[in-house]
């Protein structure tokens, strides 16, 4: 009972770190939200026992410390990162697998690794509807009912930016083609 209540408070915290890192301008504070909201993500999903969400999420982690840097830092912007943190998600991904829907969070997390590695938040937070979709399926699977919630609040609360951006620059008098 006590992993569970932990299971979600940890949930709610993952859901608040996305919420807020999805409405990000700035991709170095999308990244710092994405963070915080992996740290959450690891404890609630290993109170969960579905250590297949957890692992991504782990990885995630070095994943953020390392991109957030990107750009200030020369080492951090080394393409070998990129593919070391793919390798790490499918290597340490196949040990935690519990079942074939653990497949989904490994490969939602492959395309989590390139979407935060790309420089610009719009294209960022595209790939991350799919993403979430993935996880909103592994979610139902283990019963992380916050998770669920969490993911549809995910892909509404990326297009909700993309509409805001949208009638921004529509009221702003920019009839250029609006990407995102």
């Amino acid at each position: 009972m006590q992993l569970e209540i932990l299971s979600w408070i940890f949930g709610v915290g993952a859901m608040l770190s996305l919420a807020l890192a999805y409405q990000q301008q700035k991709r170095k504070k999308m990244i710092f939200f994405k963070l915080c909201a992996d740290v959450f993500w690891v404890v609630h999903y290993v109170c969960l026992g579905a250590f297949s969400g957890a692992v991504p999420n782990f990885i995630g982690i070095f994943r953020e410390l390392v991109f957030i840097r990107r750009g200030h830092k020369k080492w951090a912007d080394s393409p070998a990162w990129l593919i070391l943190f793919i390798v790490l998600n499918f290597v340490l991904g196949f040990f935690a697998l519990q079942s074939p829907v653990g497949l989904l969070p490994v490969c939602a997390s492959v395309f989590v690794t390139v979407s935060l590695w790309l420089k610009n938040p719009a294209y960022t937070k595209l790939i991350l509807v799919p993403v979430s979709a993935a996880f909103l399926i592994y979610d139902i699977f283990v019963g992380s009912w916050l998770g669920v919630c969490n993911e549809s609040a995910s892909i509404a609360s990326v297009f909700f930016y993309f509409l805001k951006n949208y009638i921004m620059k529509r009221k702003a008098g920019k009839n250029e083609k609006v990407i995102i």
